[in-house]
């Protein structure tokens, strides 16, 4: 499967659109095989509680959603997963990170075993240490997987080594990559799929890829795989910011970045190119 972890829009003031969120995904939505809202590249992080669920009650997705949940406590965790459960969705669960000293493996058991308890929504682990500077201990992984609600697992992280030990567990969920770069090699690896955020962009050749890995077709899927790296590499170097200002370019209501983060990447002379390459070739959305 392939699934966008889908941005959210704000106005240029820095106001949430919810009509552009609602519009983006219903364009998004049929060439992928699912959505994510308030991943990291949805700006989860900036909205308020308020915001949260505005911008959920706009959204009528026919296929599998996830929410993303990037909480610090298993009190504010309890209210994100409400909202996460009235959509139907599932939770992609980031560890805690403001006193992530403190926790240790018996603090994240207890925080991942708490969310999962709570049993409203399926959850999935999130590890994604560029953005939440926090570890997720591969035994903690291993023990977690265990959890009856714990049913995937998304890793941004890029390292192959992970992977590899995920498989040699048969932790027995379901295994994502978030790393564009490296897909062929989580798939390798045994991951199901990505979600990644040039799926937004340009989902086609990332289907592609893996077709063909599942069809045994190695030579053509590694092939493809050195195509489409730049692609993915540059995209995230530049983040959330480099994506929206790319969804602009194409005519898609991905809308600003909230204040004060800018409306324009310094990567974007360097991503342009690829952009355009890759719309002529016919892969992107829109």
């Amino acid at each position: 499967m392939i699934i966008p972890p889908l941005p959210t829009p704000f106005d240029r003031s820095g106001n949430l659109d919810v009509e552009a969120f609602h519009e983006l995904a219903q364009i998004v939505e049929p060439h992928v095989d699912g959505l994510l809202f308030y991943g990291s590249n949805g700006e989860g992080v900036h909205l308020t509680r308020e915001e949260r669920a505005a911008g959920l009650a706009v959204q009528t997705p026919r296929k599998p959603a996830m929410v993303g949940l990037m909480e610090e406590t298993l009190a504010q965790a309890a209210i994100a997963l409400n909202e996460a459960a009235n959509l139907g969705a599932r939770v992609l669960v980031t560890p805690p990170r403001y006193y992530e000293a403190n926790l240790g493996h018996e603090g994240l058991l207890r925080y991942f075993g708490g969310i999962a308890d709570m049993g409203q929504a399926e959850v999935w682990l999130y590890h994604v240490p560029a953005n939440t500077k926090a570890q997720m201990p591969l035994p903690v992984v291993a023990e977690l997987a265990q959890h009856p609600n714990i049913g995937g697992l998304k890793d941004s992280s890029g390292e192959l080594a992970r992977m590899a030990f995920y498989r040699a567990q048969n932790l027995g969920i379901k295994l994502y990559t978030g790393h564009a770069p490296t897909f062929l090699g989580a798939l390798a690896l045994g991951a199901h799929g990505g979600i990644l955020a040039v799926s937004n962009l340009a989902p086609k050749p990332y289907r592609m890829l893996l077709e063909l890995w599942q069809a045994g077709k190695v030579a053509e899927a590694q092939a493809l795989q050195a195509e489409v790296e730049p692609f993915g590499r540059v995209l995230a170097q530049g983040g959330f910011v480099l994506l929206k200002q790319a969804l602009r370019h194409l005519g898609l209501p991905g809308g600003y970045p909230r204040p004060p983060y800018p409306s324009e990447s310094p990567v974007w002379p360097s991503f342009q190119p690829l952009l355009e390459e890759f719309r002529e070739k016919g892969w992107t959305v829109g």
